[in-house]
């Protein structure tokens, strides 16, 4: 009963209802409230905890340690009983007071199933990734990000996974990104790249320009000169531009996909950006390109279950059993 208690939980809406619950070694913490992640980060230890978050709104915080933070998914669906986990406000992650980088665990920082948006439309809010020396092992997994993403130091085993980024991704204000994954994403804006940015993007949609890096089996709006692509999608562009085989240049979009779509913007309607012919626009491992192929297929339902419906007979049974039927919801990872 304690665990569907706290499942059933991640069906409130109420931000007062919040709940984040920190995982550190044997000891089980519940925080509650729109600060309830505030207080289970300051709980946790440096490295190695998991805090497992309910539906509801969150503030955003500082974050200076290792840590596998899970929300309840960013699709609110009241018909099937599913509502997201919000993260409001500047989202900062960086060294703790006194250490050059943020201390890292074997698997790094994951940021799991949720969506973060900001009030801020001017660029200063966000989600940021500060510090002296390069922030190693980061990702990003099933996330909704609607304000900008914005490494503000070098990054190595920066991932974004089955992810939305409705704004942009800055990179600016860092040196470099080495190795900077995107597979199974959406995202918007691919802004102010650097040269020696090593970034691939695999079975994903880029609706502007990717200046920097190696795209395969995706969809872009553009590629600047000397892009390396393979079997890709560019709406926008000519072949000699692009260092690569297999790809296709300025398709009509209406041979492309399956639905109605017109242009690259982001729509949550499922299956929005499915190929109408997956075989003719194959990718490297046989999969249609774009975000529905590939080893991450784009799928929003988190891995960690969902209850979707629970349905609890409060009349006494022999023994004082209570009866609970419960319908539980999640993506397998293989």
């Amino acid at each position: 009963m304690l665990c569907l208690t706290t499942a059933a939980g991640s069906a409130q809406t109420n931000s007062d209802q919040a709940t984040a619950t920190l995982q550190s070694g044997d000891k089980v913490s519940v925080f509650y409230g729109k600060d309830a992640l505030k207080y289970a980060c300051e709980a946790a230890r440096d490295s190695g905890d998991v805090i497992t978050l309910s539906a509801g709104l969150f503030n955003a915080t500082t974050i200076q340690k290792s840590l596998h933070i899970i929300g309840n998914g960013f699709v609110k669906d009241e018909a099937n009983g599913k509502y997201p986990t919000i993260i409001k406000g500047n989202w900062e992650f960086k060294p703790a007071e006194g250490e050059e980088q943020v201390k890292t665990s074997y698997d790094g920082t994951i940021i799991e199933s949720l969506l973060h948006y900001d009030d801020d439309y001017y660029g200063i809010g966000g989600i940021k990734l500060r510090g002296k020396k390069p922030l190693n092992s980061f990702s990003f997994i099933k996330c909704k990000l609607e304000r900008a993403f914005s490494p503000e130091v070098s990054t190595r085993n920066l991932t974004l996974r089955q992810c939305v980024v409705t704004s942009s991704i800055d990179l600016r204000y860092n040196s470099y990104n080495d190795n900077f994954y995107i597979v199974g994403s959406y995202v918007t804006d691919m802004g102010n790249q650097n040269a020696n940015d090593i970034i691939t993007i695999d079975h994903s949609i880029l609706r502007n320009s990717l200046d920097h890096g190696k795209a395969t089996n995706s969809i872009l709006g553009r590629a600047a000169s000397g892009i390396m692509a393979e079997k890709c999608i560019i709406m926008e562009g000519s072949p000699d531009k692009v260092i690569g085989a297999g790809n296709w240049f300025a398709p009509q979009y209406s041979d492309i996909f399956k639905n109605d779509v017109t242009d690259l913007k982001w729509s949550d309607d499922d299956g929005h950006f499915a190929i109408k012919d997956p075989a003719e626009y194959a990718g490297t491992d046989g999969t249609e390109v774009g975000i529905y192929g590939g080893p991450y297929p784009y799928n929003p339902t988190p891995a960690t279950p969902q209850i979707t419906n629970i349905d609890i007979d409060t009349t006494n049974g022999a023994e004082g059993i209570i009866r609970v039927d419960a319908t539980v919801e999640a993506q397998t990872e293989d």
